[in-house]
């Protein structure tokens, strides 16, 4: 098994390569068969330990490059970057990436434009407020002006302004 997973673990050093669908499950099987035999044999500590490391090592290069071609996909990157080389996991890792990263994506460059309900209010004492859209309202007796629902509420309610009834 050392063997087989060098020699695959320095084909996925440059690129991806097909691997058997079952590899990881293997691998995750041998150590554990080699654990439970470990009690009996000192001797299979450093196979264990070598497994690991090996098994760690062709994580962390086949993880990084689906990391990296699911950023160039969103971003509109040529991907040389071949999914047939990939496990089922992997394809569906990869898949959930590039969703992920594409919904990050246009959250930071699609501004979402909210329909804030405002209402018609008139000012009975001067104040200065910060509205929760984000504007600073600096108000004096007896102007009307149109807020942001949550703002005329609290406006309201603490005396400050009423509600004018606009008649359609």
């Amino acid at each position: 098994m050392i063997e087989e997973l060098l020699i695959i673990v320095e084909k996925n050093r440059s690129q991806l390569s097909k691997m058997e669908e079952d590899f990881y499950k293997r691998i995750r099987n041998r150590i554990e068969e080699l654990e439970e035999r470990r009690k009996d044999d000192e001797k299979v500590e450093d196979e264990i330990k070598t497994l690991k490391r090996l098994q760690k090592k062709l994580f962390e290069f086949r993880t990084g490059k689906i990391i990296n071609a699911a950023w160039a996909e969103v971003c509109g990157q040529e991907v040389s970057f071949n999914d047939e080389s990939l496990t089922e996991a992997e394809k569906i890792f990869f898949k959930k990436l590039i969703e992920l990263i594409g919904d990050f994506r246009r959250e930071i460059f699609e501004e979402k434009k909210v329909k804030m309900e405002s209402v018609l209010v008139r000012i009975k004492k001067d104040i200065e407020i910060l509205g929760v859209d984000g504007k600073r309202y600096k108000l004096r007796r007896e102007d009307v002006v149109t807020l942001p629902l949550e703002n005329a509420e609290v406006l309201i309610k603490s005396g400050i302004a009423e509600k004018i009834e606009v008649k359609e």
